[in-house]
């Protein structure tokens, strides 16, 4: 459940961004070659949530031509599950319904129920609403299983390679991050969820992912400009700051050794996008037909 909950935030983050884009190629998988790089490394927009992997042989291909994996975080930290367990809970012993009124919670209590095995929603009532949104987000990907994660196909065929595998940053980056949007805002974006059916939330999904499975990231990035998610007035900490902060380790991984790199599609675009912030550093970053 933490990996699932993990991956289920960072598609809510996803999910809710705008993103000012300044329009590039529609690829999730790019080149990385040039200014000093010895051998080609490699960026691939991932998807964090979905019912079903879908790589193909020149993605697979790319995969194993290089000698490390770079994701958001080291999946493979067995420490994980216990700084979740430390930073899920809101501070200052406040709950949700010191944010909401008794219909509200009737509301969420609604949405929540059944979203998490073995956890009802008044063992919920103090987890951080961001997490709570994350968790039911990934639950709109109504698959006949488990949802699953590009990031963890890629982790597991790294471990089986014995590749080596790091994080771009830590877990306890992404908390911080968090951290910074209010309780109100978070119950707010919790709340607009509710408002919806089962059935629209649903909906909502399986557009974006129609539009990741297509490449389509001008339409991707048009989808989240229409969401008014709160997350949008932290853009800068949510995507472009981790951006700019990402190319240093991407400039040194790629130098050290060719490197696949995995993280969400909507880093790579924008004009404070992963490929631009490479390329205006000197790096021809090239779209591969996939």
């Amino acid at each position: 459940m933490i990996k699932k909950l993990i991956f289920g935030l960072s598609f809510f983050i996803f999910a809710s961004l705008q993103v000012h884009a300044q329009n590039i190629e529609n690829a999730l998988l790019w080149k990385v070659s040039g200014n000093g790089i010895e051998k080609a490394s490699y960026l691939y927009g991932t998807i964090h949530i979905t019912c079903e992997i879908k790589t193909s042989d020149v993605v697979k291909k790319a995969f194993e031509s290089t000698e490390q994996l770079g994701l958001e975080i080291d999946m493979s930290d067995p420490s994980l599950q216990v700084q979740m367990m430390n930073s899920m809970y809101m501070k200052d012993d406040k709950a949700i319904s010191d944010y909401t009124s008794e219909e509200e919670m009737q509301k969420l209590q609604n949405l929540m129920d059944g979203k998490v095995p073995g956890m009802n929603f008044e063992m919920m009532k103090r987890i951080k609403p961001f997490f709570l949104s994350a968790m039911a987000m990934s639950s709109f990907a109504n698959c006949d299983g488990m949802p699953l994660a590009y990031d963890t196909y890629f982790m597991q065929k790294a471990l089986q390679a014995k590749k080596e595998i790091f994080g771009l940053e830590k877990l306890q980056d992404q908390f911080d991050m968090i951290d910074k949007v209010s309780y109100e805002h978070q119950v707010q974006d919790l709340l607009k969820m509710a408002d919806l059916s089962e059935e629209d939330n649903i909906k909502k999904y399986q557009e974006l992912i129609s539009l990741y499975e297509s490449k389509d990231l001008k339409g991707m990035m048009d989808y989240m400009v229409e969401d008014d998610s709160s997350v949008n007035l932290y853009q800068e900490d949510f995507l472009d700051k981790r951006n700019q902060n990402w190319i240093s380790i991407i400039e040194e991984k790629a130098n050290s050794k060719s490197t696949f790199f995995a993280f969400g599609a909507a880093h790579l675009a924008g004009e404070n996008g992963v490929v631009n912030l490479l390329r205006k550093q000197g790096y021809k970053v090239e779209p591969m037909d996939q």
